[in-house]
């Protein structure tokens, strides 16, 4: 019998860019830094102590993403990538969206986005809307099976390792698996150019004949 191998439940990410970011730029950043001293303390259930985010800031995130004067233009190029990575009919909720605003060695820990039994959630995003990828922090991944590889040892997997490291640029949008846990380490002081990124979450209502 010839050698066979197959890799088993692999775990895909998906990555693309926004058609304008500069347009993005232009929509978005005044009026997070307008509501920045608005936001609301490091969110409940966080291990962060040093964080600017509008997570728990439903008014804020409201008026930039949902209800504002722009919100329509910035989901429509949203939604424009999303069309890229799915290859068959497809409609979403998309229930939470928010901004991350990184200048002063800000961080996250390594976290989830699962939503609750009742209300899964199924995707998550990220737009680096600014980012200066020789200065600013990497969203980072890690293998899920970590604790159980860890003692293993596994074939063909000289280049295995616990963390993936995301190559983006500013404009890009990563889209990955909610249950994928990822993280930001604290990165250097940037005042002058802050690391800004909008996230969302995913809820899948159909996915061609599911």
């Amino acid at each position: 019998m010839s050698r066979y191998r197959k890799e088993l439940y692999p775990i895909s990410i998906y990555h693309n860019r926004v058609e304008d970011n500069e347009r993005m730029k232009e929509l978005i950043v005044p009026q997070i830094e307008e509501n920045l001293k608005d936001i609301a303390p490091v969110p409940g259930g966080w291990l962060t102590t040093k964080c600017k985010t509008s997570f728990d800031s439903d008014d804020i995130n409201g008026s930039i993403f949902y209800n504002g004067e722009h919100s329509d233009e910035i989901r429509s190029q949203y939604m424009n990538v999303l069309k890229t990575f799915f290859d068959k009919d497809w409609e979403i909720d998309i229930p939470s969206m928010w901004f991350n605003y990184y200048t002063n060695g800000e961080y996250q820990e390594g976290h989830t986005h699962l939503g609750t039994y009742n209300a899964p959630l199924h995707f998550a995003c990220v737009h680096f809307l600014s980012l200066d990828p020789e200065r600013h922090s990497p969203l980072a991944f890690t293998d899920p099976l970590t604790v159980i590889r860890t003692p293993m040892f596994e074939m063909d997997s000289s280049n295995y390792g616990e963390k993936y490291y995301v190559n983006a640029k500013e404009g890009d949008f990563v889209m990955f698996p909610s249950y994928l846990e990822h993280e930001v380490k604290a990165g250097p002081e940037t005042p002058d150019y802050p690391r800004i990124t909008v996230s969302f979450n995913i809820r899948m209502l159909r996915y061609g004949d599911e």
